[in-house]
């Protein structure tokens, strides 16, 4: 364990650094060092995972009240929508603009709500979950003048410049180490879910060095293209299998269930 997160505050409480994990988690900014040693603090550190759940319960508390709230005013909405339809016609010329309203105001929180109390979308979790991996397999410098294929695709990946990475790393092949793991993320981006979905399959059995890594963006992709019984069996293989975002594999778990 890194030394800076074993420091505690003046003695007191879990300490800056494990708050700041913790903000980092809840905030999902949890870089890949980062979440290595939460995950680790979480085993080992009895004060720091009391106060993750804690904190998460705290979360869900506050989302519970804010959901039963909203739906208190949804159900005032059609009570007044419900009154103004009972109301004789004594000013033909007003009231369907009225109810009109009403009913527009309705819909629009009413979407709103869809997603608020019923579940969050397959689509909102992929938004909140997804974040491309970093480039760890080649390092670019300035002073860097080999300008090969792999340096040519791994910039354009740094640099989002997604359809040129999928380019290059399709016109690499099997030249550049773990290019299937990252050419699956430039296609995620591209909306081309299938074919990522394809190559986070092939890693997976391929490629041990990102094996857990390409199991979660194979749950991500999954829920990308709105499969949530594929996305529940490979989050349920992340979590028994792997420590690659296992925290963040079983909050989506239970957001699906």
């Amino acid at each position: 364990m890194h030394e800076n997160i074993e420091r505690t505050n003046s003695g007191k409480g879990i300490g800056m650094d494990k708050e700041l994990l913790l903000y980092n988690y809840f905030s999902n900014q949890l870089t890949a060092e980062q979440e290595r040693a939460f995950n680790d603090l979480l085993d080992t550190d009895a004060d720091f995972k009391a106060q993750f759940l804690f904190e998460k319960d705290l979360q869900q508390a506050i989302r519970k009240k804010e959901n039963q709230e909203l739906k208190s005013k949804l159900q005032g909405f059609e009570k007044n929508i419900q009154a103004k339809s009972a109301v004789p016609r004594t000013n033909a010329r007003f009231r369907p603009w009225s109810v009109a309203a009403s009913i527009t105001m309705l819909i629009a929180i009413g979407w709103f709500a869809y997603t608020s109390l019923l579940g969050t979308s397959n689509q909102d979790l992929y938004d909140a979950y997804f974040e491309p991996y970093p480039n760890t397999v080649y390092t670019i410098t300035r002073s860097d003048g080999n300008q090969t294929l792999e340096r040519a695709a791994f910039v354009a990946y740094e640099s989002q410049d997604d359809d040129r990475a999928a380019e290059l790393f399709l016109e690499a092949g099997a030249t550049i180490a773990h290019g299937n793991f990252y050419l699956a993320q430039v296609l995620l981006r591209l909306n081309r879910n299938e074919e990522a979905i394809e190559l986070l399959a092939q890693s997976i059995l391929e490629d041990s060095t990102f094996e857990a890594e390409a199991n979660w963006y194979l749950a991500l992709a999954y829920l990308k293209e709105n499969d949530t019984e594929s996305a529940t069996e490979v989050l349920e293989r992340q979590v028994s299998q792997y420590d690659f975002k296992k925290v963040k594999a079983q909050e989506l778990l239970d957001s699906l269930r």
